[in-house]
């Protein structure tokens, strides 16, 4: 069983889907708000997303809040320090791969996405299609919260 998980955590920790998904996140986000997602931002989305048991107890829609969803979750705010420091250099590598096939785009303001991703519909599998919908939900819910409060929401400092 444990080798068959092995090729799953390298698809899921490439670094163009990593791209990918902070693409959507930062898409959903700058739709949402009209404006640029602050930087330090972008390095919630994926220790939110890519974690199976984190990812599952997303909402699929953004009715609760960052903040009620953690309070409804405790267990994701605990790990979410960990989890976090863990794939850093993940984020930075992703984040590079956006930016260098023009996925992202940095702005005075934060990042922006200059096209909008693929639909998540299009994916090739229904994992890949959960991480890009709960990665949109990220999004919307960073861009509505600053930065310094999610991080703290989270029990983390950017």
């Amino acid at each position: 069983m444990t080798n068959h998980r092995v090729p799953e955590a390298q698809a899921l920790l490439n670094t163009a889907f990593g791209a990918y998904l902070l693409a959507t996140g930062v898409h959903a986000a700058t739709k949402k708000a009209n404006c640029p997602l602050p930087w330090p931002s972008a390095f919630l989305v994926l220790p939110l997303v890519l974690p199976t048991d984190t990812r599952n107890d997303l909402p699929t829609q953004a009715v609760h809040s960052m903040s009620a969803w953690l309070t409804e979750h405790p267990q994701h705010q605990a790990a979410f320090a960990l989890r976090a420091a863990s794939l850093t250099d993940y984020t930075r590598a992703s984040l590079r791969t956006a930016l260098r096939h023009h996925a992202l785009e940095v702005t005075a303001g934060g990042l922006r996405c200059p096209r909008p991703p693929k639909a998540a519909s299009q994916a090739p599998s229904d994992e890949v299609t959960d991480c890009a919908r709960r990665a949109g939900l990220v999004g919307r819910w960073l861009a509505v919260v600053d930065p310094a409060l999610a991080y703290s929401l989270l029990g983390v400092r950017p």
